[in-house]
């Protein structure tokens, strides 16, 4: 199979020190792989300048003020893509991930992307769900970590989800109906299905087409634990951390092969870990 050019976009609020790790490990370990030799490192941020005063080994810093947890993270996923789309327009995927998401087993991200190619799949998720609700078009997919396919987002207007326009429009209808807050897991998912619905042009077999067309990432199901949305934190048959505490992570990393870094290095040698995304 030959080389794709990716974009890995990461998004971070104040979790600097995680998106510095998950930078040494995409550069050390997913870069050694022949399919993902050539990737663009995209890092939005929207924390205080002081916290991240600098680069670190992303290709391009994006900086934007925060509006808050969830129209935070769509705000950030928004400009990220918008930089690709500017500035790197022959990238075939794009990998986005949260700065505490990490990913250490290269063999399973290099079978994503290969299905991926193999199948014309358009995007990889898994549904935000729990044991006892775990149908992706109730709960929406994870944002934390997908994979979609650059060009057909750009031709199907995936992105940008616009939560702020979308949030200001309909909130009283959310609170009203649901008594719930604007979910970007399902803000998202409803995108693609628009996608998916333009280009087919089929009402009929909508949710079959999308389903289709998406490769759900099993392994990872469900995300939440129990009925009381308990996240679970780590995954070790696919190599997935999204632990939000450092202590937890370094024992992993301890047992990690081909994984180097300044900043791995600052964490497994460091005694107190305090310093960790303290800002």
């Amino acid at each position: 199979m030959q080389k794709i050019k990716i974009a890995v976009l990461i998004y971070t609020h104040d979790k600097t020190d995680d998106a510095k790790i998950n930078m040494d490990i995409i550069t050390s370990l997913w870069q050694s792989s022949k399919l993902l030799s050539d990737i663009t490192i995209v890092h939005a941020f929207n924390g205080e300048k002081n916290w991240y005063p600098e680069k670190y080994k992303e290709t391009d810093l994006i900086r934007l003020k925060n509006p808050g947890h969830f129209q935070g993270a769509s705000e950030l996923i928004d400009a990220g893509v918008k930089k690709i789309q500017d500035k790197y327009k022959d990238t075939d995927y794009v990998i986005v991930l949260s700065s505490d998401t990490w990913l250490i087993k290269l063999n399973y991200l290099e079978s994503i992307l290969k299905q991926m190619v193999k199948d014309n799949l358009l995007i990889a998720s898994c549904p935000w769900g729990k044991p006892d609700m775990n149908n992706i078009f109730d709960v929406g997919m994870a944002t934390d970590f997908f994979i979609f396919d650059f060009k057909w987002a750009k031709q199907y207007n995936l992105f940008p989800t616009n939560y702020k326009q979308f949030f200001d429009k309909y909130i009283d209808l959310f609170w009203y109906i649901r008594g719930s807050n604007v979910s970007l897991e399902k803000l998202v998912f409803s995108h693609y299905i628009r996608g998916i619905f333009k280009q087919y042009n089929n009402n009929n077999r909508l949710k079959p087409i999308s389903l289709e067309k998406m490769l759900m990432l099993k392994d990872r199901e469900p995300v939440h634990m129990d009925t009381k949305w308990t996240r679970k934190m780590y995954w070790p048959k696919i190599g997935l951390l999204t632990q939000h505490e450092a202590r937890p992570k370094k024992l992993i990393l301890t047992k990690a092969k081909n994984i180097k870094g300044e900043s791995i290095k600052k964490l497994l040698s460091s005694k107190n870990i305090s310093y960790f995304n303290q800002h």
